[in-house]
């Protein structure tokens, strides 16, 4: 099933940064400077921010908005001792798409994708952030249970599946 952009309004395509890996580093080091202003700065003013962490999706619409949840994100993230790594992935069509890894309270565990979309004047129109703040391995039981009791249905049928065609991750 194809996901349904976020409705913008906007029929043209966005404008990229100059340089979408530094944008990328530039993203990183505000989250891990905790810089709420820098964050905030980049939104249009009807912007539109999706986040989606460990299966629970926020929404967030216009630039105060948007700055009130990263106050509060930078804030959790900074008493956690979080800092991540960001790494460019694809950069076209008015489009940034970025993965991630980062270490909270020391464990380097967590992963995400975002997935920025800017409009004609350069701004982001639309961002989607994809967190997983503790990424299992497949083959340890810790992830396998994880999976079990968020889905059951849908683990059972993999794991089934994939015995089936003989596959094991790894």
């Amino acid at each position: 099933m194809a996901t349904r952009p976020i409705p913008t309004g906007a029929s043209v395509s966005g404008r990229l940064p100059d340089d979408p890996r530094a944008f990328v580093a530039a993203a990183e080091k505000i989250t891990n400077e905790r810089d709420v202003e820098g964050a905030a700065a980049v939104y249009a003013e009807d912007a539109t921010f999706e986040m989606v962490t460990d299966g629970v999706l926020e929404r967030y619409r216009g630039r105060d908005q948007i700055a009130a949840s990263w106050r509060a994100v930078l804030a959790a993230l900074g008493r956690r001792r979080f800092s991540v790594a960001k790494e460019l992935i694809a950069a076209s069509d008015g489009v940034v798409v970025n993965g991630w890894q980062g270490s909270l309270g020391g464990r380097a565990d967590g992963r995400g994708i975002e997935v920025w979309r800017f409009d004609a004047a350069g701004e982001v129109r639309e961002h989607r952030l994809y967190r997983y703040l503790s990424v299992r391995p497949a083959t340890r039981w810790p992830g396998r249970l994880r999976f079990a009791l968020t889905a059951p249905r849908t683990a059972v049928t993999l794991l089934r599946e994939q015995r089936r065609a003989g596959v094991r991750a790894r």
